[in-house]
């Protein structure tokens, strides 16, 4: 039987020794779509790079180069196609959860299943949970597939999210529980004082938004997941420092848990997460 070439091996084939040492072999999988980054000084090969990706990964229909990093409001990072089949959405699934969605349309990353489900684990039975910042739904259907919350207020400010986050919680049939909503975080009075748990997976600015989160929170209290990005160097320093200026206005009311990394998201970047434990009692209100 005859040994099906890899991507590196193909690209073994294509490249010169020198371009190898700037070629990028890690992709994102996504369903049927393949997402890579190519180096500036390969542009010129990027479609044979494309091609060779799309031989050697089983599946893959179509490749999707991404063009420049997370930007704006919305966190969004640009694709461009590159091979195989033009498509206008891609279903990805995860810990029994399937999730429709385009790149560049809507924020998404598969690099964070593990982490979904870490924080689904801290959810108990009957609990009630905000995520802010949604997106298409990962967070918030992960909590109500496997951890059986009362309710999920599922919180996404870009409009060209919502529909999929509606689709999402349709297609995983979990209606009953999460419930989709179009806001700002700072603007959703309604669920004010429901919350065991608050989630907040939007690393760029989350800690801008810690006071927020608090007084979503019952009156009991309860546990904030913040996420940031900080520097390779000294990342708990760094973390302490946000999280310190996002607690300012909440001072005295939350305590530092757990403070640990998810992942390395570049050379010299790294995300953190900061479980927070806030006791009950007045509420700072948000600006």
């Amino acid at each position: 039987m005859t040994h099906a070439p890899s991507f590196r091996e193909l690209l073994t084939q294509i490249l010169s020794p020198a371009e190898l040492k700037e070629a990028i072999f890690a992709y994102d999988v996504l369903g049927k779509l393949a997402l890579i980054e190519i180096p500036r000084k390969l542009q010129k090969k990027k479609k044979k790079i494309a091609s060779a990706l799309l031989h050697a990964v089983k599946n893959v229909e179509s490749v999707y180069e991404k063009v420049g990093g997370h930007e704006g409001k919305f966190r969004l990072e640009k694709v461009r196609f590159l091979a195989g089949k033009k498509i206008s959405s891609t279903a990805y699934k995860e810990w029994n959860c399937e999730f429709e969605l385009m790149p560049g349309k809507v924020f998404f990353s598969p690099r964070l299943s593990t982490e979904r489900q870490r924080i689904a684990s801290y959810v108990k039975k009957g609990e009630t949970v905000a995520v802010f910042f949604a997106g298409v739904g990962p967070y918030a259907i992960t909590l109500a597939k496997h951890a059986k919350p009362a309710r999920v207020f599922a919180i996404e400010w870009n409009p060209d999210a919502i529909p999929w986050l509606e689709m999402n919680v349709r297609k995983n049939k979990v209606q009953d529980i999460v419930i989709p909503m179009h806001a700002d975080v700072k603007k959703v009075g309604h669920i004010l004082g429901q919350c065991d748990h608050v989630i907040m997976p939007a690393p760029e600015s989350a800690t801008k938004y810690l006071a927020a989160a608090v007084n979503c929170l019952s009156p009991a209290g309860g546990t904030i997941h913040c996420y940031a990005f900080v520097s390779n160097k000294k990342p708990l320093h760094e973390m302490w420092k946000k999280l310190e200026k996002g607690l300012q206005e909440v001072k005295g009311s939350a305590r530092v848990e757990d403070i640990r990394k998810v992942l390395q998201f570049s050379p010299r970047k790294v995300q953190m997460c900061a479980v927070l434990r806030v006791k009950g009692g007045k509420r700072t209100q948000t600006k």
